[in-house]
């Protein structure tokens, strides 16, 4: 089942990816470079929102909860929508009476605000009911949702940029509307099957939930930072070609956090029997498949920024090449954080991602003002580096255990990294860059190969175990 439930998360979060591509040349060549860096300016402050209000509503809060509230599943979700929607009708009400004081901070209107703070919170309800969808391994009902926010919002986007006279702003009309269809219809049936608040739930989320609030702010930060600071310093163009590397070097996260996301609920239970071994064994054997994908994307990396943007875009190439490998530190990063739910000890995630903001904020602040915006992608790659070892330190303090093999995984970052400069160093020679990653093909087949063995094997050993039980 949970192997059944990664290939469709795969899937569709293949084809939602694939549609995020198509739709990115789409947007450039139709908008000028500082009409589309809203766009990115205006999700970089989404996801602070998101921070703040679906805190509680994250993987791994509610994985640990539908065990807490094993055979009220249902109401255990429905109360946490409610806490979700509470949350947000409280921020609007603090903010309120700042509204020009945050309007001028993060360079959004009035308008847009409130667009950012009901996209966040009906992302949220989405975050909810998907989480649960993941634990049960409904995985074609969460294909669905995923398919939905996908196709939605570059075509309502599109639609807006045609219809109206809105511009800038159709791309967001585009996703706050699309958010808003796929939540509102969870929204109705949550209201109709049961109660929204429950003072068990509530206080469950409230000790779990809210202390991770300065972890997903941080988070947010680490990724955010430098955007922050580009679009300030550097202007919206700027902004722009480097949210269009981001698309691209970012790329793999389709498959980085489907696969977290499908093995998070089952390292859970994995954690409970205390098998280690097995999630370290299969967490390093996704590094690995992540690492040598890492290595064929950048094969082509600038055929792809090519076809997806306009020649003005061209100077974002140097940013995809860390950002590539930034991927696979997240992955370390965002597994860690889910076995570290398990204990509920939200210090062992907050610290680790609060030292690393603090550093990530600090170079964007000092170094990007007074360089070029390129050199943000360096820092971004540096602060999740820097996040997954610090995760990994605190996981072993709280448990003394590990899911990763650290001595293996420098190796595997350093040729990493020596490859992606190789890459970029013959980015004008196509075939150099095709020699370089040709060996990644056969080492996944190999890694495949590996993955059906240890499937097999565990599951011939069970088939034993089953004929010798009394």
């Amino acid at each position: 089942m949970p192997a059944r439930a990664g290939i469709w998360s795969i899937i569709s979060a293949l084809v939602a990816r694939g549609v995020g591509v198509v739709g990115t040349p789409i947007f450039t060549r139709l908008l000028t470079p500082a009409e589309y860096g809203l766009y990115p300016h205006y999700t970089t402050w989404l996801a602070v929102a998101v921070s703040v209000l679906s805190t509680a509503l994250s993987g791994s809060v509610i994985y640990r909860g539908l065990q807490k509230y094993r055979g009220d599943e249902e109401k255990f979700i429905n109360a946490t929508v409610g806490f979700g929607l509470f949350c947000a009708f409280l921020v609007l009400a603090l903010a309120f009476p700042f509204a020009s004081l945050i309007s001028g901070l993060t360079g959004l209107d009035g308008i847009l605000l409130l667009f950012l703070l009901g996209e966040a919170a009906f992302g949220g309800v989405i975050a909810v009911r998907s989480a649960a969808l993941r634990y049960e391994y409904k995985y074609r009902s969460l294909a669905i949702t995923n398919l939905l926010c996908a196709i939605g919002v570059p075509v309502i986007s599109v639609a807006f940029l045609r219809l109206t006279p809105f511009r800038a702003e159709a791309r967001i009309l585009g996703s706050f509307i699309t958010t808003a269809a796929v939540a509102i219809p969870t929204l109705v049936s949550t209201s109709k099957s049961g109660r929204i608040y429950d003072a068990g739930v509530w206080r469950y989320l409230l000790k779990v939930g809210i202390p991770l609030v300065p972890h997903c702010l941080a988070s947010s930060l680490i990724l955010r930072a430098s955007e922050m600071v580009i679009g300030r310093t550097h202007g919206a163009a700027a902004l722009a070609k480097y949210s269009v590397g981001i698309s691209v070097g970012l790329a793999l996260t389709f498959i980085s956090n489907a696969l977290t996301q499908v093995t998070a609920p089952w390292m859970m239970r994995k954690i409970a029997k205390g098998d280690f071994e097995t999630v370290r064994e299969l967490t390093m054997l996704v590094l690995r498949i992540l690492l040598a994908s890492t290595a064929i994307l950048l094969s082509v990396a600038p055929e792809i920024l090519a076809v997806m943007t306009p020649p003005e875009y061209k100077d974002a190439l140097a940013t995809v090449y860390p950002l590539s490998i930034a991927v696979s530190a997240m992955f370390i990063s965002n597994l860690t954080v889910s076995a570290e739910g398990y204990y509920e000890r939200s210090v062992g995630s907050t610290l680790p991602t609060l030292l690393t903001a603090a550093a990530s904020v600090s170079a964007a602040i000092l170094f990007i003002p007074r360089a070029d915006y390129r050199f943000s992608a360096v820092f971004t790659l540096a602060s999740y580096l820097l996040l997954a070892a610090l995760s990994t330190s605190m996981l072993r303090r709280i448990s003394w255990e590990s899911i990763i093999i650290p001595r293996e995984c420098l190796v595997l970052f350093a040729f990493s990294s020596l490859i992606a400069t190789l890459m970029y160093l013959f980015r004008e020679v196509l075939i150099s860059r095709i020699l370089l990653a040709l060996p990644a093909l056969p080492y996944l087949i190999t890694l495949a190969a590996r993955a059906w063995h240890m499937i097999g094997e565990r599951k011939g050993q069970a088939d034993k175990n089953a004929e010798s039980a009394p």
